[in-house]
C-alpha cells in the first residue's frame, strides 16, 4: 500500500478557502447509523449509505429533493413493525459524532487571512441536530468564523457534481484560481479541481489533525 502524501499549499496565491464539514471539522461515524438501522431490523443499511458512496434517495434528501418527513417515512416502512419515527430519526442522527476539538480554533485561525466558507453535502435532519449541538457547545462562535454556510439540501446541488462549483463560484463571486476545497471525500476534492478550483483530500485515516495541518504549510493554526 503507498504512503500517503501531502504537498503545501502555496498560502500566498489562495483567497478564498471552502471548507467541507462532516469528516473535517466535525467528526462522524456511518457505522454507528448502519448499526443502530440493523437494531431496528434494517440490517443491509451498510450497502446504501457509507462514506464515499450512498443510494439515489441519499442524494436526493441532499438535494432537498425530499421532505424529510418522507424520508424518515420511507426508512420506517423498512423497519421492523412496531418501529416509531422517533427511532428511526435517532439512528438517522447516530454517525453525528461531535465537533473536533481542533476545529474551531483552526477555523478562526484561517478566517484571520481568509475568505472562509463551509460547504457540506447534508440534509435537514442532520443540519438541525449538529447546529444544536454547536450552538449549544460554541454558542455562535464557529457560525460568525464563515462568511457563508452553504448546505446542499438548501442550495439543491451537491458535491461533486460539476454545476455545483460553478454554482458557488457564481453567487459567492469566487476567483477560482485562488479557492481551495478541503473535503474528506476524494470525489469531491476532484470535482473541485475539474472545475478550476484548488482541492485538498482531507485524509486522517493516514495523518492527524496537526499532520494534515503542516503537511499542508499552513503553519499560522501550528505556531499558537
Amino acid at each position: 500500500m503507498p504512503t500517503a502524501v501531502l504537498f503545501p499549499l502555496d498560502w500566498h496565491n489562495i483567497d478564498h478557502v471552502v471548507l467541507d464539514f462532516g469528516g473535517v471539522l466535525y467528526e462522524i461515524d456511518h457505522h454507528r447509523t448502519a448499526e443502530a438501522f440493523a437494531e431496528l431490523g434494517l440490517r443491509d443499511f451498510y450497502l446504501e449509505f457509507r462514506h464515499g458512496s450512498q443510494s439515489e434517495i441519499f442524494d436526493r434528501l441532499e438535494r432537498g429533493e425530499i421532505t424529510e418527513t418522507a424520508f424518515v417515512e420511507h426508512l420506517l416502512r423498512r423497519c421492523r413493525p412496531g418501529t416509531t419515527e422517533t427511532q428511526v430519526r435517532n439512528a438517522w442522527n447516530a454517525l453525528l459524532i461531535g465537533l473536533r476539538p481542533e476545529a474551531l480554533p483552526w477555523v478562526q485561525s484561517l478566517a484571520r487571512h481568509f475568505d472562509v466558507l463551509l460547504f457540506s453535502n447534508t440534509n435537514a435532519i442532520h443540519a438541525s441536530h449538529f447546529e444544536q449541538d454547536i450552538l449549544r457547545s460554541k454558542g455562535r462562535s464557529f457560525a460568525e468564523a464563515f462568511r457563508q454556510i452553504i448546505y446542499s439540501h438548501r442550495l439543491g446541488q451537491r458535491k461533486p457534481e460539476f454545476h455545483t462549483y460553478e454554482q458557488i463560484t457564481r453567487e459567492f463571486n469566487l476567483n477560482p484560481d485562488r479557492t481551495v476545497l478541503i473535503d474528506d471525500t476524494k470525489a469531491n476534492v476532484a470535482g473541485a479541481i475539474a472545475a478550476g478550483w484548488n482541492g485538498v483530500h482531507f485524509d486522517l485515516e493516514s495523518f492527524s489533525f496537526v499532520q494534515f495541518v503542516r503537511g499542508i504549510g499552513y503553519e499560522d493554526f501550528l505556531s499558537h
